[in-house]
């Protein structure tokens, strides 16, 4: 925990507010680069770990560029050493070819398997640590499967 201070006034003294913010990740979340992230072990289908993600205040991870997917990476592989497939907050349900982030934002950033996407069988979220190159690859909502959770540190 930390206070705030601000300045006030042309002589510029400090106040303390009685604020304080809270900037520690949860308990049993992992913290890097201002948000905190979670692995959850339990299967889902990807509508039913976005709810789960929401819950907690959070969302279903999106990843924005290759440090965030490394560290994603790390963190499945320090809670299942197989890296089996998990979710991850991409999906283009709503309008094919358009892939968006559970948390809203656009898709800039994608490290797809070869092939992928192919928008096979309605295959329209997406899941990570697929196939033999461990990357990425769209399939069915309606499967099971290990999520990741992210939400902005506080």
């Amino acid at each position: 925990m930390f206070n705030r201070f601000f300045s006030s006034g042309s002589d510029a003294s400090q106040e303390r507010l009685n604020e304080t913010c809270d900037c520690d990740c949860p308990n049993g979340w992992e913290e890097s680069d201002g948000h905190c992230y979670i692995y959850q072990k339990t299967p889902k289908d990807w509508a039913c770990a976005e709810d789960h993600c929401l819950s907690l205040g959070a969302n279903l991870a999106s990843i924005h560029n290759e440090n965030e997917y490394q560290l994603v990476k790390a963190l499945i592989r320090g809670k299942d050493p197989n890296e089996n497939p998990v979710w991850i907050g991409l999906s283009a349900c709503q309008k094919k070819y358009m892939w968006i982030w559970a948390d809203g934002a656009n898709s800039r950033y994608t490290n797809w398997n070869s092939d992928e996407p192919n928008y096979t069988e309605k295959e329209c979220c997406v899941h990570m640590n697929f196939g033999v190159e461990k990357n990425w690859n769209d399939i069915p909502c309606s499967l099971n499967y290990p999520f990741v959770c992210v939400k902005k540190l506080a």
